[in-house]
């Protein structure tokens, strides 16, 4: 055996050397699940003989499939070996370059290549209240309309014509937005089995990362191709950190996969971060049948407890503190990658940094670029210089064009306009312009449309009068978390999911959506049948060595104890 796989235990050896055919790989929290991932792939690659036919390895963000990535690099020095014919990313640019693109104009009735429109492609904007509601309808796996947010949408949408209309009208149109592209990728793959069959042909083998965040139409998808030849296939998650149901996630499908293969299917519960005494306090909050073992040799036994505490809302950082002076005393130093501070409501956000969130909509109806102008250039002033820039871009060319979306094709027929060189050098002019984003909304779009004037720039800017003084931080205040300039990591559960760090303070309030916590423990809710609870398990397994939860008051602090602690 090469000795990059020596480090692996006997169970994560029987992952990547052993098992074959459908398997599920059910994983604990800090069990080295992405090592495990990467471990196989980089097995089957070394192996690989197939030229036009490759592994497919698919995660469900960013972040996931790039640790992969790394993993593979760092630990299997493989640099190369995962471009074609493997694919490596996530299950949308999987469905979308594999399927909806190509393919989706058979089902959708246009007559040109689909476009992604919405996030994350973009903001969208209708010209009217109809076309304004397109990113917000989609459909449920039988083809029923069904809202992503209803608190977006009046009591009756579903009878209203004109909404109804304006959604068929844009997707015959070509546009859709992600879950439109896999619900009609699943639909492409039911009305033409020869294009699933290919597909399972071009990846023979296929690697599911986070499975546990499937929907019930990627799901059927993966059973598509499962009945069109996909033989070999390994689904890898944890049920209890499945917290995205907002996106259509239904970790019970993982679960009947575990079942349904559970001669093949293996449980993965050893604990490479915690140490022991985090792992048994977070197993009395899991599904799992017994505590994860904890193996790694320098926190496996340290000393310090876990503990429940409470805070005042009127001194929340007065708990901050008490939770830094922990850190020092156990020799854990205050930075960014060690430490974090986390919550699950926005509330303690508000609480700890005193910026106010604001709900009400701040952008004109018609204007198409001032927010992703905002937007742009509030990213451009923190961390993400090209994410800001690209943004800038997309509003650039919507403001001269006058258009509500801007598109890869429209960014292209802007360059074969002008030629390269000038666009390029048009955006940035633009760029330069923007003034910085530490002043309100409205003196920066004043100073904006003062600097477009003296520049020959007709176009304007626009912004409601009632938002005039509000703060960047106010509207965008989750858009990037490290443009938080702050000593240590502050963010939501969600934010640092599949992150580690020394030391972990958790923030919770009497309840997330939903029933109270206290309810919840008192009426021994299962953490499978609740998302909060599985929220709320996130954030306490994130920690290596130190973790506090901090609640309102002591009837929840007396809760918890009971749950996590006797």
């Amino acid at each position: 055996m090469n000795n990059v796989f020596e480090s692996l235990s006997n169970i994560q050896k029987s992952i990547v050397f052993e098992k074959k055919g459908k398997f599920v790989v059910r994983a604990c929290p800090g069990s080295g699940k992405t090592y495990s991932v990467a471990a196989r792939l980089a097995r089957l690659i070394g192996e690989w003989d197939k030229k036009q036919r490759g592994i497919a390895t698919i995660s469900f963000t960013n972040a996931a499939w790039q640790e992969i990535k790394q993993q593979l690099e760092f630990h299997f020095g493989v640099f190369s070996g995962i471009s074609y014919p493997h694919f490596l990313g996530t299950i949308d640019s999987f469905i979308n370059q594999n399927i909806f693109l190509p393919f989706g104009h058979l089902v959708l009735g246009c007559k040109k290549r689909p476009e992604l429109v919405g996030e994350p492609y973009g903001p969208w904007h209708g010209r009217n209240y109809s076309e304004k509601l397109f990113d917000n309808i989609t459909f449920d796996i039988n083809g029923n309309f069904l809202a992503l947010n209803k608190l977006r949408m009046q009591n009756n949408w579903a009878s209203n014509q004109h909404i109804i209309k304006a959604k068929k009208r844009l997707l015959q149109s070509g546009f859709a937005i992600q879950h439109d592209a896999d619900y009609y990728a699943m639909k492409l793959l039911e009305k033409y089995p020869q294009i699933a069959a290919a597909l399972a042909c071009r990846y023979p083998t296929l690697i599911i990362d986070e499975a546990q965040d499937t929907s019930d139409i990627q799901m059927r998808i993966i059973d598509i191709l499962i009945e069109n030849g996909l033989k070999q296939i390994m689904l890898v998650g944890d049920p209890d950190q499945a917290i995205f149901e907002w996106n259509k996630a239904k970790p019970e499908l993982f679960l009947q996969k575990y079942e349904e293969w559970c001669g093949d299917s293996i449980k993965l519960n050893e604990n490479r971060r915690s140490s022991q005494k985090i792992c048994d306090c977070t197993f009395k909050l899991s599904s799992l049948d017994m505590t994860s073992s904890a193996i790694t040799e320098e926190v496996r036994d340290y000393i310090f407890s876990p503990m429940v505490i409470t805070y005042d809302s009127n001194n929340i950082n007065a708990t901050i503190e008490y939770f830094f002076s922990l850190c020092r005393e156990n020799g854990i130093e205050i930075n960014r990658k060690d430490v974090a501070v986390i919550y699950r409501s926005k509330d303690i956000f508000k609480l700890i940094t005193g910026i106010e969130p604001i709900n009400q909509e701040s952008w004109k109806i018609g204007d198409y670029h001032t927010k992703d102008f905002a937007k742009g250039k509030y990213l451009f002033d923190g961390r993400e210089m090209k994410k800001g820039a690209q943004l800038i871009e997309k509003a650039y060319i919507k403001m001269m064009s006058d258009n509500a979306v801007c598109t890869p094709i429209d960014i292209e027929k802007r360059i074969n306009a002008v030629g390269f060189s000038t666009h390029r050098k048009e955006v940035f002019r633009v760029l330069s312009l923007l003034p910085k984003t530490t002043c309100s909304i409205g003196k920066w779009v004043l100073i904006t449309n003062e600097r477009f004037v003296s520049n020959g720039i007709t176009s304007s800017l626009a912004i409601n009068d009632s938002m005039r003084d509000v703060a960047f931080e106010q509207i965008f205040r989750n858009e990037n978390e490290s443009l938080q300039c702050r000593d240590y990591r502050l963010g939501t559960v969600h934010s640092v999911k599949g992150e580690t760090f020394e030391a972990v303070l958790l923030f919770l309030k009497q309840k997330g959506f939903g029933p109270y916590y206290k309810t919840l423990i008192r009426d021994g809710t299962s953490v499978s049948e609740n998302e909060e609870l599985r929220i709320v398990y996130v954030g306490l397994t994130r920690p290596r060595k130190l973790l506090v939860l901090a609640v309102p008051d002591d009837e929840n602090k007396q809760a918890w104890e009971s749950k996590l602690l006797s």
